[in-house]
């Protein structure tokens, strides 16, 4: 096994939505490397969207992020018309959640009617998790998603963000607020 650890680090960023890029040359001193490049091996870590990627034999590979997002009672209240991004569109990928998990910490009043709670990427007519009747929940509580099963349409889609929404009609009553955290990762497109 050849192994080299010069100039291995982890290069960050605090832009949203940068992804690394692979050099034109082999030599991070020639003048021609940008901010974004990186050797094989080398991670980079952006900070701002929580996601590391490393750059191997083939190519710059996203090894994953983690997102979280606290939805108000207001906004649970109009999350089908207006649904509310976790992890927004990455240019040139499309966004697949990994595992999702909720935290409800209820109020006072339960949702009713419309409590299926849905991951979807922006645009697809299939979920990728679901929760159904979550927001009927009234106790404090942290639950994991279920995956859906194999979709008849689409579910990933490049350029698009990962959108968490209400599977028909917004919902009723309810005053607790919630909080969706995801691990994802970016595929290429």
């Amino acid at each position: 096994m050849a192994t080299q650890d010069s100039r291995i680090k982890i290069k960050r960023s605090t832009v949203s939505s940068t992804v690394p890029t692979i050099p034109s040359s082999s030599d991070h001193t020639d003048g021609t490397w940008i901010a974004t490049d990186i050797y094989k091996g080398e991670l980079f870590y952006n900070q701002a969207d929580d996601v590391l990627w490393s750059r191997g034999d083939n190519g710059v590979r996203c090894l994953g992020g983690c997102a979280e997002l606290t939805l108000s009672s207001a906004q649970i209240l109009a999350l089908n018309t207006t649904p509310q991004t976790i992890v927004p569109a990455v240019a040139g990928y499309a966004i697949e959640a990994i595992s999702v998990s909720v935290k409800l910490d209820y109020n006072s009043s339960a949702y009713a009617t419309n409590t299926n709670l849905l991951i979807m990427t922006d645009t697809a007519n299939n979920p990728q998790y679901k929760r159904d009747s979550l927001l009927t929940q009234t106790i404090d509580a942290v639950w994991k998603f279920p995956e859906v099963g194999p979709p008849s349409g689409t579910q990933l889609i490049a350029n698009k963000a990962l959108t968490a929404t209400i599977a028909t009609g917004d919902p009723t009553a309810g005053d607790s607020p919630i909080t969706i955290f995801v691990n994802y990762r970016l595929i290429p497109a």
